[in-house]
């Protein structure tokens, strides 16, 4: 029998770099799962530019790594293909493979997303251009709520204190190149009570989001390695016929969403969309469709024009059996990972 080793790529993970890492000694086969996006599976900054840190534990395992016989790459949530490809090359010696099970852990998004499908019966009226709601504060939300209170855009979000507001313009900083920008204190602004239940809370977010023509969504930032990982920001976008402008991996606009059968929205300036700087990409994202962002007539012509895409997203997302298809997916994987996923380490999945 092999002996192996599964790896979750979880907020449970503990790298062990004091104690010499996470990687068994003898073991010939590697597990390695990523799903949700998390602190284990985000980024964090050396230097000059954000790393993905699975990407630097590889670096700090390599002596490990290179003694074992296979490693098995399983994503339970978007798409990791360009990882795979890096790690093929990183350890040539071994047998690198990759299993795509991207609606394992992705289709809880869509199924949350779905219970609020009857709320979008009501009828609601656009009058607001460009629309986003934050909640937990991260760096490329961080760079678009400062141009929203810049510009003015009617944008939601918590406090965010000065040492929150430190640490983000210090990334900034070192990714651009510049000198860090003087840190403030940003005073939350709230659209909704606290008190709300999670029910009303929702139904007041897709409230807001039919309202709407534009919602910016600005997911974890993964630094262009786990893609296409959208979440239920995406989908209640979706769900309430309103337009996604991503702020997230390079390309998220120009590719949409495919791997899930989403098509992606036209008419927006996205020359910058693959650059591969993500701090420098957020903020020209943001600053070549600024003239879209402040003129509501053209803020509906854009509308008008994705009439076909909106519908068909629309339709791909309400009318399609997902556990069909998840079923599919997880028939394709081979016996000895279906064997990992059945066991009670990945009961969240179930």
């Amino acid at each position: 029998m092999i002996k192996q080793q599964n790896i979750i790529f979880d907020n449970d993970l503990s790298f062990n770099t004091e104690q010499g890492g996470i990687v068994e000694n003898d073991i010939e086969r590697l597990n390695l799962f990523f799903h949700e996006t998390c602190d284990t599976n985000s980024i964090c900054l050396i230097g000059n530019k954000l790393e993905w840190k699975p990407k630097i534990w590889t670096q700090f395992e390599q002596e490990k790594i290179r003694k074992l016989k296979e490693v098995n790459i399983i994503c339970l949530l978007g798409d990791l293909t360009d990882f795979f490809v890096y790690f093929q090359k990183q350890f040539s010696s071994v047998k690198v493979s990759y299993y795509s099970f991207h609606l394992g852990f992705q289709i809880n998004f869509i199924k949350d997303t779905l219970t609020r499908k009857k709320i979008t019966y009501n009828q609601y009226t656009r009058k607001q251009g460009v629309y986003t709601s934050t909640g937990t504060m991260r760096l490329n939300r961080y760079i678009l709520i400062k141009e929203g209170i810049d510009k003015g855009y009617n944008f939601y979000y918590p406090k965010i204190l000065y040492n929150v507001s430190k640490d983000f313009e210090y990334q900034i900083s070192q990714c651009l190149g510049l000198s860090t920008e003087k840190p403030k204190e940003i005073n939350e602004r709230r659209l909704f009570r606290n008190d709300l239940t999670q029910n009303e809370h929702n139904a007041k977010q897709i409230e807001m989001l039919s309202s709407s023509y534009i919602n910016v969504v600005a997911t974890i930032p993964n630094t262009d390695w786990l893609i296409d990982k959208d979440d239920e920001k995406y989908f209640d976008t979706v769900l309430s016929k309103t337009i996604p402008f991503m702020l997230c991996e390079k390309d998220s606009n120009k590719s949409g969403l495919e791997l899930l059968g989403f098509l992606p929205y036209e008419g927006f300036e996205l020359q910058n969309d693959s650059n591969d700087n993500p701090v420098l990409r957020w903020k020209l994202l943001l600053s070549d469709n600024e003239y879209i962002f402040k003129d509501l007539e053209k803020i509906k012509e854009l509308y008008d024009k994705n009439q076909r895409v909106i519908e068909h997203n629309f339709d791909r997302l309400v009318n399609t059996d997902w556990e069909s298809e998840r079923l599919a997916q997880y028939n394709r994987l081979p016996t000895f990972i279906k064997d990992q996923l059945d066991t009670n380490i990945f009961s969240f999945m179930k």
